[in-house]
């Protein structure tokens, strides 16, 4: 047993659950056996939906658990994937993911309603269309920042232990706009100057580690989704060791 008896963890398709793959959060919660785990992971998710959903969920749990027994991971999406709120229905793209369909589809929800429609830059459906005629790449990169602290500072504010990650190189850099730009902005610095960085996972990226550095192979290239042994092995060798480190996790597993 351990410290943690609520474990919240969010992401896109790299944390969903169930999935192709047995992602990390699974693999997080059999270490960490708590009463209560909340897997958020949206299939294409953008920053938008994955913040919004553990700030929800997270101060829902805070009704049941004290700030020290929850435990929230969140991997950061793609910059450039946008959400829409909207009661009425659009023309969005819809995704069929069988029985489990409403964790991977439009529209989907954070609180109540179903009333959030993602959107994708690789998609064709009107209202991705409409979103990449006036998607701004400077404007993208502001809300990934500003959404990434947003949930710090709840967390912060609320003595949430969490951790926080990358899921792959596109939550920032994308040409022209590489991480050094985004120092050097004056419209983005003084937000990527605020992020509490010590809060994140030693790696770059999860792509990049579970590519270069898990030892072990993707399950269906050139499919990018890290495989079942590279999920768990970011989990028992980064991700783990991290928990300890900090004293988030107290027992000794």
């Amino acid at each position: 047993m351990t410290n943690i008896k609520c474990l919240i963890t969010a992401g896109c398709s790299f944390s969903q659950v169930p999935n192709a793959d047995v992602t990390w959060p699974v693999h997080l919660n059999d270490i960490v056996k708590p009463e209560t785990v909340l897997y958020l992971g949206q299939g294409a998710a953008g920053n938008g939906i994955i913040s919004r959903k553990a700030i929800y969920n997270t101060s829902e749990m805070l009704k049941q658990y004290k700030p020290e027994e929850i435990l929230v991971g969140i991997m950061w999406s793609g910059f450039d994937r946008g959400d829409v709120y909207s009661t009425k229905s659009l023309d969005a793209n819809y995704i069929d993911n069988g029985p489990e369909r409403l964790e991977y589809c439009n529209p989907v929800k954070v609180a109540d309603k179903l009333e959030y429609y993602i959107t994708n830059p690789h998609w064709s459906d009107n209202l991705t269309k409409s979103y990449k005629e006036f998607m701004v790449i400077e404007d993208r990169i502001m809300a990934t920042l500003e959404h990434i602290l947003r949930v710090q500072w709840f967390l912060k504010l609320n003595k949430v232990p969490y951790f926080m990650v990358q899921y792959d190189h596109d939550c920032f850099d994308v040409y022209p706009y590489k991480t050094e730009v985004i120092k050097k902005s004056a419209d983005l610095s003084f937000l990527w100057n605020q992020i509490d960085w010590k809060h994140w996972l030693p790696i770059e990226n999860c792509y990049s580690w579970a590519k270069h550095e898990s030892g072990f192979g993707f399950a269906r290239p050139p499919d990018p989704h890290p495989s079942t042994e590279q999920h768990k092995a970011m989990v028992e060798r980064i991700v783990l060791p991290f928990l300890v480190d900090k004293k988030i996790l107290n027992a000794i597993l």
